[in-house]
């Protein structure tokens, strides 16, 4: 606040912003109390960006930002994540995040998103796009509240306009009316500048791109699945449309068409964003730069992902080789010297180079799993571990909520199974998992489990059941009270939670960190069946590839493998069968390619390298906000039938459009056409054109075509006209031309030629024919008539 009349440091007790931790549309009441008089009063209420802007009359702060010696430190600062670095930020900057787990980029994007990093302006706009926390309270906001709320400066002003309002309309302190007026056209002026009326239209737009329709867009946040909460971030995100947008693992539970629409809105996107995520494939389709974090530093390539990894590949190859060298060459070098420490540094970034390759290959460990009891001799495929017998499913059917499993399906899981599930989000693929592991029952039908197997199963959420206070350790202890802490301790070595990360409490790690810590625990006791539902969120690439590994270990020493995830290549390495799960289908496929095809429909156009529409692939394969009953249903139906005959009338209107505009553009030739055709006989002195002008030598005579002015013109006597050597003369005003006929004959190929026949074709950009040869070969401007008969086939341009 910049002005005597804020809120001043005494009155900073009642002052505060609990409004901005709240969710949903503000009330009037959740407003510290203000003069709403004051302008300064409400610009105190703005986001921090909006009031730095305030201060600096509106700037935003955009061009090229740099940020020198950066240091960060993690929460609890037990490690420098980041020191002395340089952090370089152009303006429509598309960049992708590359790093280990654990090497900074979510407390990077916490950092910046938070005012942390000195050197980003203050006036900028920025967003941490992440995936939304479980919070009972904003679980009970309705998804169109929960976008049209995440824009923090809109928020504010909704209120404020209603708040001054009603101190307009109830007429009271009448010395401050006039104030107060002049506040609300401030604010309303804002809300125009951001088209806040339009604002429930354009969500609405995009949250039925995004698969909720009206019915959708109303729902509690807390009915919605892991993939349908992803959605209405990202919805939240382009909404707010920051300067600086930071996206954080966006396509963690998204289905393939989600991705695909994410994938076209960051190509549009007209701010900057940095991205992190483990879909290899949308990097090298958006990305245009890399920021490498590595040895505590942010190292920039100028580059596509592709290429990043290309570089880095044989970059790392070269230092090994660099490193290999020197240390065999100084092996014996004196301690004191300068070149101990050059060889230590060698060494070190050696060691951890092996380090890392050895944690990548045994990060995730799940050991084969014990014999059930009278299964000898039987083949894995004969020893039953879940059978669904005739299952139909609905959350609630006494309050008439739809079936998810309407059909009757039946399923078995055996100890030789390799399935990896796909479907849209909202089609069935968690409630399936929910009803296989006894957190939900079936309306009707059964499920018989065998009471001897045991289970591991990483859900969605399943790092939430984790305290923030407690230290992987401390949990482990508490998840198996009977071990030994040294065994709980190896083992979340074996996930990658090494002895400095198992002593860190939960706050303290990272998001991948915690994944691992919940694999401790599903893996302790080895599994006879592993289920994973999207377990490669938060994980980084290596990682990524380190899980398939151990899944096919463990599918190979005789574990069974369920799996769910949006990641193609994971399913494929790791499934054998495939489960498309869609609304109204449930079925088992051999190929991934088969069941791709029944899943989306637009998969044969993706991989055939053709454009696919983002939005029809999405409404096409919903399964998100829309409740399917046979009405929602039939009304889809005759949505989609209006949707394509609107299409061919508006192919059809665009190809009437474009033939008028041809017809259009031909008439305006011809008229033009017609001007230079037609004869001018009203000169005027000052005129310039063009005028033969014929000269003798002896009996001979020869006539040219000059550029003249005209000097006079006489009705009924003549035009004088005045050549370029001074000379003056009369002619008729006919004879006159604005363009040079020569010049015109000469382009076109006019001019007779001995043996050539008839006349050339037209000059411009008409094409002519040559006249006819009658003996021999005639050209004709550029074409040439062949033969007796032959045709001069001349084109004429100018």
């Amino acid at each position: 606040m910049s002005s005597s009349s804020a809120p001043k440091a005494e009155e900073q007790k009642w002052f505060n912003r609990d409004y901005e931790k709240s969710f949903g549309n503000l009330k009037p009441s959740q407003l510290p109390p203000i003069d709403w008089s004051v302008k300064e009063h409400l610009e105190a209420l703005f986001p921090l960006y909006k009031r730095e802007q305030c201060k600096s009359g509106g700037k935003s702060g955009q061009g090229v930002i740099t940020v020198e010696g950066f240091d960060l430190w993690t929460p609890t600062k037990d490690r420098l994540l980041f020191k002395n670095t340089e952090l370089i930020l152009e303006p429509n900057k598309r960049c992708a995040v590359y790093g280990e787990n654990g090497t900074g980029k979510t407390m990077l994007f916490n950092s910046m998103a938070t005012g942390q990093v000195n050197g980003i302006p203050p006036t900028l706009s920025v967003h941490h796009m992440q995936e939304m926390s479980l919070d009972p309270e904003a679980d009970k906001v309705s998804v169109m509240e929960t976008v049209l709320a995440s824009h923090p400066l809109r928020r504010v002003l909704v209120v404020m306009e209603e708040v001054l309002k009603a101190k307009i309309a109830s007429k009271e302190d009448e010395p401050k009316q006039e104030a107060y007026a002049k506040n609300l056209k401030y604010v309303q002026l804002l809300l125009t500048q951001m088209q806040s009326e339009e604002a429930e239209e354009r969500v609405s737009r995009t949250l039925k791109v995004l698969g909720f329709d009206k019915l959708g867009e109303q729902q509690l946040m807390s009915a919605l699945s892991g993939g349908l909460r992803m959605r209405v971030a990202l919805a939240s995100a382009f909404f707010i449309a920051p300067d600086l947008l930071l996206l954080d693992e966006p396509t963690n539970h998204l289905d393939l068409p989600s991705v695909l629409w994410l994938e076209n809105q960051l190509r549009g996107y007209k701010g900057s964003f940095l991205l992190v995520t483990h879909d290899r494939h949308l990097l090298e389709n958006v990305v245009t730069s890399v920021f490498r974090l590595l040895d505590q530093k942010i190292v920039p390539y100028k580059c596509g992902f592709a290429k990043f990894e290309q570089t880095i590949k044989k970059s790392d190859i070269k230092r090994e080789e660099k490193c290999e060298k020197f240390i065999k060459r100084n092996r014996n070098v004196d301690p004191m010297s300068p070149l101990f420490r050059t060889k230590m540094e060698y060494q070190k970034w050696m060691d951890d180079r092996y380090t890392r390759s050895v944690a990548m290959q045994g990060k995730f460990t799940f050991q084969a799993p014990e014999d059930l009891p009278a299964t000898k001799g039987l083949l894995p495929e004969d020893i039953s571990l879940i059978k669904i017998s005739d299952v139909r499913f609905s959350y609630n059917v006494e309050k008439g909520l739809p079936y998810i499993f309407d059909t009757p399906i039946s399923y078995e899981i055996t100890m030789g199974t390799r399935v990896g599930i796909m479907g849209p989000n909202g089609a069935g693929k968690s409630t399936l998992l929910k009803l296989m592991t006894n957190k939900i029952f079936p309306v009707e039908g059964s499920i018989v489990s065998n009471e001897h197997f045991v289970l591991a199963y990483f859900g969605q959420h399943s790092t939430k059941e984790l305290l923030m206070t407690e230290t992987a350790v401390e949990f482990m202890a508490k998840s198996f009270p009977d071990a030994k802490v040294a065994a709980l301790k190896a083992h979340l070595g074996k996930t990658s939670v090494g002895p400095d990360a198992s002593e860190k409490r939960m706050e303290g790690l990272s998001f991948s960190q915690r994944s691992c810590v919940i694999f401790a625990k599903l893996t302790f006791i080895p599994p006879h069946l592993l289920i994973m539902d999207e377990p490669t969120n938060f994980l980084d690439l290596d990682s990524v590839d380190a899980l398939i590994l151990a899944a096919n270990k463990f599918a190979k020493a005789g574990g069974a493998l369920i799996t769910v995830t949006h990641n193609r290549d994971f399913l494929k390495r790791c499934s054998k069968k495939f489960l498309s799960i869609t609304p109204g289908s449930f079925k088992e496929y051999d190929s991934m390619k088969e069941a791709e095809r029944a899943t989306y429909s637009f998969i044969d156009a993706l991989e055939s390298g053709k454009q696919v529409d983002h939005k029809e692939a999405i409404q096409q394969n919903r399964g998100g906000g829309a409740i399917h009953t046979k009405e929602y249903l039939a009304e889809k139906k005759a949505q989609l039938s209006k949707i394509e005959q609107a299409k061919a009338d508006a192919q059809a209107l665009r190809v009437a459009e474009a033939k008028a505009i041809e017809d259009k553009e031909i008439a305006h030739a011809a008229k033009l056409e017609a001007r230079k055709k037609a004869q001018k006989l009203d000169w005027e002195a000052g005129d310039k054109a063009w005028a033969p002008i014929t000269t003798k030598s002896g009996k001979s005579s020869n006539t040219t075509w000059e550029y003249i002015t005209v000097v006079r013109n006489i009705r009924g006597i003549g035009v004088t006209i005045e050549q370029a050597n001074g000379k003056t003369a009369l002619t008729q005003p006919k004879k006159l031309k604005h363009e040079n006929p020569e010049a015109n004959r000469k382009a076109g190929g006019g001019q007779r030629q001995k043996g050539g026949g008839g006349k050339g074709g037209k000059g411009g950009k008409s094409k002519g024919k040559g006249g006819k040869g009658t003996k021999g070969k005639g050209k004709g401007g550029k074409g040439k008539g062949a033969g007796r008969t032959g045709k001069g086939g001349g084109k004429g341009r100018r």
